[in-house]
């Protein structure tokens, strides 16, 4: 090994694997390079949280969509990105966990949805299942954190609560859903990270200006320390994972600047076996760049600085996915209670939406074509 958290890449020239599954579309395939699968899910398992138990089966694609600032983008980007992924014909379920500001249906041109999801994790009265509503795009679904109240119970999704919600989530693969999206609040609370550790893509959402940019390398440096002491807890060295993040957190005299992959290294050269195991949950999940609202190259080229330092500065899997160009046609179809992929279909931003998406694809490893009935696993 000659570098610690330094991502490989995760795309293969090698023949794909296919993996099957129950109750899954006839319409799509989905498939995986073979070389990759195995570790990648490993380093994956390694960085849940401790309350989310490795599933055993072939589950659902989870992405989740994050970013540290408010009024990024984030429940645009993951509707149109959930309705995107359910017209290449997988089934597909979105998620609103914004507990504070759920805004998810709006964009669907819903008013209120018939359940919430407190009435499964707070009240008890149903199941995941029984919180998803249809939207107008065939096999996608959405469940909706709307009301503030049921949220104010007991911190409903720490402790107990995540693991209710991670198995709910998980259990959605025996439901056929091929893809469970993710639609994080602002800021990084432990709720917040803990849940963008749990996908195998998280992407972090940012508008090409200082503070939305402080913010998101803010979110990374935080999952950073979160996933190396998930690592440690599932590898049995929680006090080997706390020096680690001491470290990582402490400036070097005479090298106060070093990137934290630079310490990584320096760990790793005194103690290549420990260190190496801790920090190999970086390659087993990728983090997405998104920026919204480009004006300019200038805003454009945000991103790939932004994907340079998730990689560099802090050792992540990280790709820049593109970019969503400023447009009024976002806050219409809003205002028309319509989908914007829907409203809008010829729009460039639906464009670089659709762009986005093939890249997010190409980087999970995975292509979808049709008329083979596969499963998708990771």
């Amino acid at each position: 090994m000659q570098h610690v958290g330094v991502p490989t890449s995760s795309t293969s020239n090698a023949e794909p694997a296919v993996i099957s599954g129950p109750g899954l579309s006839q319409t799509s395939a989905v498939e995986f390079p073979t070389q990759i699968l195995n570790q990648r899910h490993r380093s994956w398992v390694q960085g849940l949280p401790r309350q989310c138990d490795a599933p055993t089966q072939s589950r659902p694609l989870i992405i989740a969509v994050g970013g540290g600032k408010g009024g990024v983008g984030k429940s645009l980007l993951s509707a149109n990105l959930a309705a995107r992924l359910a017209r290449m014909g997988l089934k597909v379920a979105a998620l609103d966990l914004d507990c504070g500001g759920a805004n998810l249906h709006t964009y669907f041109g819903m008013s209120t949805v018939p359940a919430h999801l407190g009435d499964w994790l707070v009240h008890s009265k149903t199941d995941l299942a029984g919180v998803l509503t249809p939207t107008t795009v065939d096999g996608l679904h959405i469940a909706s954190s709307q009301r503030d109240d049921v949220w104010a119970v007991a911190d409903s999704l720490t402790g107990k609560g995540l693991g209710d919600l991670w198995s709910g989530v998980t259990g959605l693969g025996d439901l056929g859903y091929q893809v469970v999206l993710l639609d994080l609040g602002a800021g990084t609370s432990r709720q917040t990270i803990d849940l963008f550790c749990c996908a195998h893509a998280g992407i972090v959402t940012a508008l090409p200006e200082p503070t939305s940019v402080e913010n998101a390398y803010l979110f990374m440096r935080t999952a950073l320390m979160r996933l190396l002491n998930h690592s440690a807890h599932r590898l049995g060295m929680e006090n080997e994972g706390a020096a680690i993040v001491s470290f990582l957190n402490t400036d070097q005299e005479g090298a106060p600047t070093r990137s934290y992959t630079e310490k990584l290294r320096l760990l790793y050269q005194s103690n290549p076996v420990t260190v190496g195991a801790i920090a190999s949950v970086l390659s087993g999940r990728l983090m997405g760049i998104m920026v919204n609202q480009t004006r300019s190259q200038a805003d454009i080229d945000i991103g790939k600085a932004m994907e340079m330092a998730a990689q560099r500065y802090f050792g992540f899997s990280a790709a820049y996915l593109g970019y969503l160009n400023y447009d009024e046609v976002a806050w219409k179809s809003l205002r028309n209670k319509r989908l914007l992929l829907l409203d809008f279909p010829q729009s460039v931003i639906v464009r670089r939406l659709s762009e986005a998406t093939n890249v997010l694809l190409k980087h999970c490893g995975i292509t979808v074509g049709h008329g083979t009935k596969m499963g998708l696993t990771y």
